[in-house]
């Protein structure tokens, strides 16, 4: 049952109530209408265009075989993983500016893309990695950043600016060693780490989309899950801790969920950068609210989706890694933020 409020909808099942904001719920659909618009053009567009009504048609397995080949082997394979990938890009960056509370709060900042890095070099230069190997040093170099960022401030609070701080010197010490890495390397061991570095979609298969999806699936329960804990701490840390939340608990499972998405996301796609730190930004200008999780995560899907769809058409006959479509657009958002930011410090 569900009862109407002031602008709001309290949603009740069982004992459990959830509160729906109309403008959370206005902001969600149309950015699943948006998404699954850019969705259906990516699927039907690309170096092969075959229109909306092939598509459907190869969709329900009604087409030619080629088209048929061509949108379940190649489009819908890549389509699905960077859903995937750009949700828990998404939905980690909105758990580490919640649980830092800072605007800067993501894996980007953090260093956890740069343990990643560092797995994937690792895997390059020291052995000869096939792209799931890859994958998954990439994933151990994620979770073990974001243990070793835990380690190091759990001795006090682990939230604010000290994990930001902590998070940026953690960053800057990978960069280095992952510079000194690609000094260490044959010059095509070099070129297949730039490349990964990039990020990018190209060649994704429907296996690789499942164990994305999976991450998503895991990581989303256990933000609902936390979602009561991370309220409370909103309202600081003697009042959570009377409403019953255990709080350095709540704070570990939320850097550990949000480790584990920025780890399968990056494992499978490589660092795209600034998703994870535009999506929460564009979700809270959205709703008015920094908790939308759910609205965060398919932002970062409709991010890497556009994205990709770009690249995609690239510049001329050429098609461009996904990586440098998101940096370019995430890095001018992110000047766009902080000018922003900054004449409304001025004027206020």
């Amino acid at each position: 049952m569900s009862t109407l409020t002031s602008g709001s909808t309290i949603l009740r099942i069982g004992a459990a109530s959830i509160r729906l904001r109309h403008r959370t719920i206005a902001a969600i659909l149309g950015a699943l209408a948006i998404l699954i618009a850019v969705s259906l053009w990516s699927a039907a567009t690309g170096s092969t265009a075959l229109g909306l009504d092939r598509t459907w048609a190869a969709l329900i397995d009604q087409g030619t075989k080629g088209d048929e080949f061509i949108l379940w082997e190649l489009r819908l394979p890549r389509l699905a993983t960077g859903l995937a990938v750009g949700a828990c890009m998404g939905l980690s960056g909105a758990l580490f500016q919640n649980l830092t509370r800072n605007p800067l709060g993501s894996p980007d900042i953090l260093g956890l893309t740069q343990g990643a890095t560092s797995g994937a070099l690792i895997a390059i230069i020291l052995t000869d990695a096939t792209l799931e190997l890859t994958a998954g040093f990439a994933a151990l170099g994620a979770l073990a950043t974001g243990l070793v960022i835990w380690s190091l401030t759990r001795g006090g609070d682990p939230s604010g600016y000290r994990l930001v701080l902590v998070g940026i010197g953690v960053a800057a010490i990978l960069a280095g060693v992952n510079g000194y890495l690609l000094t260490r390397t044959t010059i095509v061991d070099a070129f297949r780490a730039v490349y990964w570095l990039t990020g990018d979609l190209s060649g994704r298969n429907w296996e690789q989309a499942a164990v994305v999806a999976v991450v998503l699936f895991a990581g989303a329960v256990n933000v609902a899950l936390l979602s009561r804990g991370l309220d409370a701490l909103r309202l600081g840390e003697a009042s959570a801790t009377g409403l019953g939340v255990r709080v350095t608990g709540t704070r570990v499972a939320a850097l550990v969920t949000a480790s584990i998405l920025t780890a399968g996301a990056v494992a499978v796609a490589g660092p795209l950068a600034f998703v994870a730190l535009a999506a929460p930004h564009i979700a809270a200008r959205l709703t008015g609210s920094t908790r939308s999780f759910m609205l965060s995560a398919i932002i970062g899907a409709l991010i890497v989706t556009g994205a990709d769809m770009v690249a995609v058409a690239g510049l001329g006959d050429r098609q461009l890694p996904t990586g440098v479509v998101t940096g370019v657009v995430g890095g001018g958002y992110l000047i766009w933020l902080l000018i922003a930011q900054r004449k409304k410090g001025v004027m206020s």
